[in-house]
């Protein structure tokens, strides 16, 4: 299969196109960065463009002329674009529905999109602290966020584009860790900053969020999703969970961090909401659905996705860094 995978040089989009060649796919990578860091030697069997995602006719000039079978959306804006909200809707919003339409065009068969679970929004009783039930893809949707907005907007119109034909699939993802987000995406990175102090031997204290339970989910199940999702040979849903389907604290994850570099202090202060949003994203994704249909089961418990991380780090030569 010929896939496009924008932002396949990024935290998510590095493990997806590793695996896509693994696979034996013939994978086209669009993505504004040229740091190739965290591919390994994938990176001499891909197609690097960089092409603008918001050049909509170069996009589907692309397309058309590589013969695409399939896009794997994955570039997108996070950090600073509630400062910026044109520049965010244009990149994240825009950019999205601009690719499905050049897809359509170039006649490519199928569109994965990657979704958030922030489509779900502010997350309150029983599927809150303390209970967490877990959420399925039934919860009504909304938006906090400009990063919210995108995500519940691509979803939308990405099901008006199956209509004209387009298979169309958004993965919905819970919180995700892997090697690369924390210099990549900053404060998002709480998950990296507690294991890249414990593979430097650094303490690390934060200061709230230690009560609440999130679905957290390794970069690897991430990918895996991705690629179930591209070669499911029809998928009955436009929308899917993909989760680890359980609660963890921080705590609970810190100590799983020790077993792999103990003695290693890591002071967590009490409460929620531990990445100060102001709106409560925690909770437990419901992904029975993606196990019943795509096939999908996360592979990475906490021990193998810490082990993993600290393996990925080692051999792609990325140094940790101290927070």
């Amino acid at each position: 299969m010929i896939v496009l995978v924008t932002g396949g040089l990024g935290v998510n989009g590095a493990f997806v196109t590793r695996q896509l060649v693994e696979r034996g796919h013939r994978v086209i990578v669009v993505d504004r960065q040229r740091d190739v860091s965290l591919l390994g030697p994938a990176a001499e069997k891909i197609d690097l463009r960089h092409t603008d995602i918001l050049d909509r006719d170069a996009m589907a000039q692309l397309m058309t002329d590589q013969k695409v079978d399939a896009v794997i959306h994955m570039a997108a804006l996070i950090t600073g674009i509630d400062e910026d909200p044109l520049k965010g809707f244009m990149v994240n919003g825009l950019g999205a529905v601009q690719l499905m339409d050049a897809a359509l065009a170039s006649g490519a068969k199928r569109f994965v999109y990657t979704s958030s679970r922030a489509v779900y929004g502010n997350i309150v009783g029983e599927h809150a602290h303390p209970t967490y039930r877990p959420v399925d893809e039934g919860q009504p949707l909304e938006a906090h966020s400009v990063y919210d907005v995108t995500k519940l907007s691509g979803e939308l119109m990405g099901r008006t584009f199956a209509k004209l034909g387009l298979e169309f699939v958004a993965l919905r993802f819970s919180t995700i860790y892997g090697p690369g987000k924390l210099v990549r995406h900053g404060p998002m990175g709480i998950l990296s900053r507690i294991i890249e102090n414990g593979m430097l031997g650094i303490p690390l204290r934060l200061p709230q969020g230690g009560e609440e339970r999130d679905d957290i989910i390794y970069v690897g199940d991430v990918a895996r999703a991705c690629v179930a999702a591209l070669e499911h040979e029809k998928p009955a849903h436009h929308a899917y969970n993909i989760s680890s389907g359980t609660g963890v604290t921080l705590g609970e994850f810190a100590d799983a961090v020790k077993a792999h570099a103990p003695g290693v202090d890591f002071e967590i202060g009490p409460g929620l909401d531990f990445f100060n949003a102001g709106v409560r994203y925690a909770g437990v994704l419901d992904n029975t659905r993606a196990h019943d249909d795509l096939g999908f089961a996360p592979q990475y418990g906490l021990s193998e996705g810490i082990a993993d991380y600290i393996a990925t780090m080692r051999d792609l030569g990325l140094s940790p860094t101290a927070t």
